[in-house]
């Protein structure tokens, strides 16, 4: 469960930006937060607003980019480039700085860890390590480029050996895990094991997702995970009674001689679950059996919401961090209140799973969903770069305004700014010249 994070230097964000999960001293929805260890108490979901272009999609992608390095960077090659380097470069001082992401959460061991990572093109410039037991901030370890890396008295492990072993261009603790130092799998597995970020959900990532939903409704037809989703696909007025998956048999298939195998692989890997939709079928008014159609045969909401589905339900059996932009699209508002509130309901997310997105949704500031803590804005300044602020920031907003209609005549700001006046010019320069 996360608790803080913050990104500096990275895309459209220039300046040290922070969300906090931590409940603030505001007042109702108590479903919307939970007691986490420590006596802290995080909030379930956070929900970023702003303009398109505004630095949303680069805040949720700050989280892959850490997340990559964490469980990447350990197989980086020598003089390799670190991918998610990404500068701010609107600003000539920035666009050779270190990108730096901070972020603060709990272990499955209940425990507070702080990890701090700053890194250029082709190094990491500091990497620092600390933990919280019994609420005392206590190193673990801390590294600057070029110098020996510090040691807490808490690390317990291999140094000298790892720190031999480590490129300037890898990260200690992706190379300690490799290597199954004690002290330091448990906040390595958070980044690989405790979230599950989808900063876009492309066509191809909902062809892979969609794959990986088929296979695990084939593999585990009777598992509680199968039943859910199918109960879920069913209760949100799709008009579909049941959702199954089988392996396609391909030795029945003919495919042309001339076919490369290369490209036959590709298609029996893609195409290796045929998945089927059950729809109630009726004679004269009254129900007579079920006709299956091909999950292709869907309309596109639906199969979004096989997927989006399967990704929301992993994460409240598991108890992870979903971290996901636009969800929403293609989904009727209802639906999308609903999946929010698996997340505020404690019956539905008895593991405390936490979700992070960014949506144009207006509606779902409308219906009194979350607290203002949980509702966050960004917008851009005149110099390009990003800024966020949380809907609590703001000062005159009580609990009974309506959000949405301040929102949306741009009272609370990040709205788009429409100066049409130079188009409107140059729509009409044809007329003009017509008429000369």
């Amino acid at each position: 469960m996360i608790v803080h994070f913050s990104v500096q230097n990275f895309r459209s964000i220039k300046d040290h930006l922070e969300l906090s999960f931590e409940k603030t001293g505001l007042k109702g929805l108590p479903n919307n937060y939970f007691a986490a260890p420590a006596k802290t108490q995080l909030l379930k979901t956070a929900v970023l607003y702003g303009p398109n272009a505004s630095g949303k999609s680069a805040f949720l992608q700050a989280f892959h980019a850490l997340e990559f390095l964490v469980v990447n960077s350990a197989g980086f090659k020598p003089d390799q480039s670190i991918a998610p380097y990404e500068p701010h470069l609107l600003d000539r001082a920035t666009r050779n700085q270190s990108v730096t992401f901070q972020i603060v959460f709990f272990g499955k061991d209940q425990v507070k860890y702080e990890f701090v990572v700053a890194y250029k093109k082709n190094r990491i410039e500091t990497e620092e390590m600390y933990f919280y037991p019994n609420g005392v901030q206590s190193l673990l370890y801390q590294r600057s480029a070029e110098k020996e890396i510090k040691f807490g008295e808490a690390y317990k492990g291999a140094k000298k050996t790892i720190e031999k072993l480590l490129l300037p261009n890898q990260l200690f603790i992706s190379k300690a895990a490799e290597n199954n130092v004690e002290s330091l799998l448990i906040p390595y597995h958070f980044f690989g094991d405790g979230m599950m970020i989808f900063p876009f959900l492309n066509e191809n990532h909902e062809s892979d997702l969609k794959r990986l939903y088929a296979r695990r409704l084939a593999e585990e037809e009777s598992s509680l995970f199968a039943q859910r989703l199918n109960a879920l696909i069913c209760a949100l007025d799709t008009g579909i009674s049941s959702v199954s998956a089988k392996e396609v048999e391909w030795n029945s298939i003919k495919f042309p001689d001339n076919l490369p195998d290369e490209i036959k692989r590709k298609i029996q890997e893609d195409y290796r679950f045929d998945i089927k939709t059950a729809h109630p079928l009726f004679e004269n008014g009254e129900l007579v059996g079920k006709e299956l159609f091909d999950v292709d045969e869907e309309s596109t909401g639906t199969k979004s919401l096989l997927v989006i589905g399967g990704i929301i339900l992993d994460s409240l059996e598991t108890g992870r961090v979903l971290v996901v932009d636009e969800f929403e699209k293609n989904l009727h508002p209802s639906i999308t209140s609903y999946l929010i509130s698996l997340f505020h309901n404690p019956l539905t997310n008895p593991k405390n799973a936490q979700l992070i997105f960014a949506t144009h949704d207006i509606m779902q500031l409308a219906n009194g969903a979350f607290r203002r803590d949980q509702i966050w804005f960004t917008e851009k300044n005149e110099f390009g770069a990003t800024a966020l602020y949380a809907a609590s920031d703001i000062k005159g907003i009580r609990i009974e305004n309506p959000l949405d209609k301040w929102y949306s005549s741009g009272k609370l700001g990040a709205t788009p700014i429409i100066n049409d006046v130079d188009f409107l010019i140059k729509m009409q320069e044809d007329v003009f010249e017509e008429t000369e």
